[in-house]
């Protein structure tokens, strides 16, 4: 599964841990990665337990800078870090890929959207060699605040997750990605325990 330390992909995780899986998380490393991010998903990693082996980070340089003005558009983002977990996930025998996509990432990033990944899903079988790889977005019909509840309900330790755009020690509370986190809350019902009042 893919791990960027944000909410979503942290309710994944959970999730994952929920059901038993046998699993290994996938992170990316580019130029102007938040060092909140990278921080969150070493601190996920080792609260979910999962260590070692199981942890695959990948080193993508020639990636420019994303930009907080662009919602961190990065282009083609989703087809370089789906065509590597194929490659991946073929390697160490794994038959499925799982992604925290949300409803809202699909309203605003064409390369989020069911049609897409349902067309790139068969672009990596197709391109396989020994079994099929699926790839499965359990959250995909989540509103950001119906993923809250639900990472509530896992226990998850939201205090261990990053959201903000910019790259700061702390969150900001400011950009559009803190604001959607507080919203996100505030329709769940439930205080962030990383806001301060």
């Amino acid at each position: 599964m893919l791990l960027s330390g944000g909410i979503d992909t942290a309710v994944l995780l959970w999730w994952v841990r929920r059901h038993r899986w046998d699993y290994s998380t996938l992170s990316f490393h580019f130029p102007g990665r938040r060092k909140g991010e990278i921080r969150a998903t070493g601190r996920l990693r080792q609260l979910s337990g999962c260590r070692g082996r199981q942890n695959l980070d990948v080193t993508l340089p020639f990636v420019a800078p994303p930009q907080s003005s662009r919602a961190n558009y990065i282009p083609q983002r989703n087809l370089m870090y789906y065509g590597i977990a194929a490659s991946m996930a073929e390697q160490i025998g794994a038959d499925r890929i799982l992604g925290g996509h949300i409803r809202h990432d699909g309203q605003v990033f064409q390369d989020a959207t069911k049609s897409y990944f349902k067309r790139l899903e068969r672009l990596i079988q197709m391109g396989q060699h020994s079994r099929s790889v699926r790839l499965l977005f359990p959250l995909m019909n989540f509103s950001k605040q119906a993923v809250i509840r639900l990472g509530w309900k896992l226990r998850l330790p939201f205090e261990a997750t990053w959201s903000c755009s910019r790259d700061g020690r702390r969150h900001c509370w400011d950009c559009g990605s803190c604001r959607e986190r507080q919203e996100g809350f505030a329709r769940a019902g439930l205080k962030d325990p990383l806001h301060a009042d």
